[in-house]
């Protein structure tokens, strides 16, 4: 029995770990894995694991999948676009035919060739969102693809959350009391959610009117339809879902949401550390041990390469494809709440969670540095993929030849720029990879070029000679590499200017001979700082006149659809 001394040593033990990958600028899902590791091989012994944090594991599901279902709402799905469905949905039919075929390869059952294959084929959406957020890329092709396929990915893992109890409910051999409990599933997932939005907005005052009272009504609801689920046989993770998407059309989701996360996030660590209990180091059989090895190389290095190879026929560039491909090299929360669900059936014994713990360690660990040095791989592994690289439109051709001055990006820095430079008289041609930014430039009778500055193809096929000057303004870092290496080579004598955010790839960029690396949230406490620096600025005249001058800009840069700087 479990004891208030042995929760404290699993927190306190969850800490240290945590608080070491942190350090390490890991994501904490591995601290919380390892932990289990190092609780169930040193401090507490197997009865207690199956005593209690089972339980706290099923609760940290239940709360996962409930706050999944709150904020599932029908303007996300139609957000998803169809290039993100298309992405989404081959990607699951490729991973998952040729992982079965794989682990049928190296030993493993029908059954659970089955449920491995498809806890490989998903990847996580919380660490990619969050590796994507920190490099300031969701807004970029790769950022807005990767979004919509992680969400295409969730949808289908809910899917099968809620196939698998017809395919096979256990403990009933009676067919006739299998009907029956199909039947009531299905009529409790149609009048649920029904009833919920009949009649919880009439009365969501009522409930908004205490905090405690609302957060009282989200735990006993959740719960409550979770042991519906899970006594129908369909599953306590089916019905925490349906119990969070029943509540999702309330106006006060948003505040249930946020009031459960931290209790989700409580026992979701006890469901990782649970996870880790699985995995005793002195008693893993040394096929396991290989059987991980294999099998991550396989998400590391195949789940990308397959999304490269069906990307790029589809019209994405190499590098958007090679970025993709990286959002896919790591598996999911959700690929261990699938393994899970095939123990509760009893399909699937504890060595198998063992394996995904492992493979989960590997694939999170890998792939979290891989991505953060994403830029720097493509460079290394571009020349590996020559056959795929796309021969852009000849009519391109020698076009910059004509030009004083190439401005590769046209957004938000990149529109200040061109109007300096054209007020300067000089003769600009922009290059831009976003149509409705061409089309807009054209319309203004400005020089414009379609094109993707991160294919080589692409640049090789003007004449740099004559250029004097070429300013990328995509805040990239292989992508100005490319494009300096490229110019330099070419023009010795001309002048390069890139764009980064980050201080050690500016470092960098010089380093390659760049001559100037433009930093732009830096550049606007540099500017103030130059004018505060002449005495004669420190008056009000000045200021209403810059302001004056202000307003004007940013009116012209909301007519054309910008919205912050």
């Amino acid at each position: 029995m479990i004891d208030f001394i042995h929760l404290a040593i699993i927190f306190i033990t969850s800490f240290f770990i945590t608080f070491i990958l942190k350090i390490l600028n890991q994501p904490l899902i591995i601290a919380y894995i390892i932990a289990g590791v190092v609780l169930s091989n040193f401090f507490i012994s197997s009865n207690i694991k199956l005593e209690v944090i089972d339980v706290f594991a099923d609760l940290g599901i239940a709360f996962l999948l409930f706050i999944v279902g709150l904020e599932l709402k029908l303007k996300n799905l139609r957000e998803i676009g169809k290039a993100a469905l298309v992405i989404g949905i081959l990607q699951e039919i490729l991973t998952v035919a040729i992982g079965f075929v794989l682990l049928k390869a190296i030993g493993f059952n029908n059954i659970e060739s089955f449920y491995i294959s498809l806890a490989l084929s998903f990847s996580s959406t919380i660490i990619m969102l969050k590796l994507i957020n920190d490099k300031g890329d969701l807004n970029k092709t790769y950022g807005k693809l990767s979004i919509g396929f992680l969400l295409v990915q969730d949808l289908i893992t809910i899917l099968i959350i809620f196939i698998l109890p017809f395919i096979y409910a256990p403990n009933i051999i009676d067919y006739q009391q299998k009907s029956s409990n199909i039947f009531l599933g299905l009529l409790a997932l149609l009048l649920v959610p029904l009833a919920s939005l009949k009649i919880f907005p009439k009365i969501e005052g009522f409930l908004n009117s205490s905090q405690e009272f609302l957060f009282l009504f989200s735990l006993a609801f959740s719960l409550g339809i979770g042991a519906l689920f899970k006594y129908l046989k369909f599953g306590l993770e089916a019905g925490a879902l349906i119990a969070g998407i029943s509540l999702s059309s309330l106006t006060s989701s948003v505040e249930i949401a946020s009031k459960l996360k931290p209790v989700r996030d409580f026992f979701l660590i006890l469901f990782f550390i649970f996870i880790g209990t699985n995995v005793f180091i002195n008693n893993i059989p040394n096929e396991i041990v290989w059987q991980a090895i294999l099998l991550s190389l396989f998400v590391l290095i195949g789940n990308p390469l397959i999304m490269i190879l069906f990307l790029v026929p589809l019209g994405y560039s190499l590098r958007t494809s090679f970025l993709l491909g990286l959002t896919s090299a790591q598996i999911s929360e959700f690929s261990f709440i699938l393994i899970k669900i095939g123990q509760t059936f009893n399909q699937l014994s504890d060595e198998i969670m063992s394996l995904m713990a492992l493979i989960g360690i590997i694939t999170i660990l890998v792939s979290s540095y891989s991505f953060v040095y994403a830029d720097k791989l493509y460079l290394l592994f571009r020349k590996f993929f020559f056959f795929l690289e796309r021969k852009p439109k000849p009519e391109t051709e020698s076009e910059v030849e004509n030009y004083d001055v190439v401005l590769i990006g046209c957004d938000r820095t990149g529109f200040s720029l061109l109007q300096y430079l054209l007020e300067k008289g000089y003769k600009v041609l922009v290059i831009d990879f976003d149509d409705s930014k061409v089309k807009q430039l054209q319309q203004q009778r400005i020089n414009v070029v379609f094109g993707d500055a991160s294919e080589i193809e692409f640049l090789n096929l003007f004449d740099w000679r004559k250029v004097n000057l070429v300013i990328s303004t995509v805040p990239d870092y292989s992508i100005n590499m490319m494009i300096n290496e490229k110019y330099k080579k070419e023009n010795k004598e001309g002048i390069f200017i890139a764009t980064t955010h980050r201080i050690k790839d500016a470092f960098d960029l010089y380093k390659a001979n760049c001559d100037y690396v433009l930093m732009p949230y830096f550049l606007g406490a540099d500017y103030l700082g130059m004018l505060l620096r002449n005495e004669n600025n420190l008056s009000k005249e000045f200021f209403n006149n810059l302001k004056s001058n202000h307003l004007q800009q940013l009116k012209e840069k909301e007519k054309l659809g910008y919205e912050h700087p």
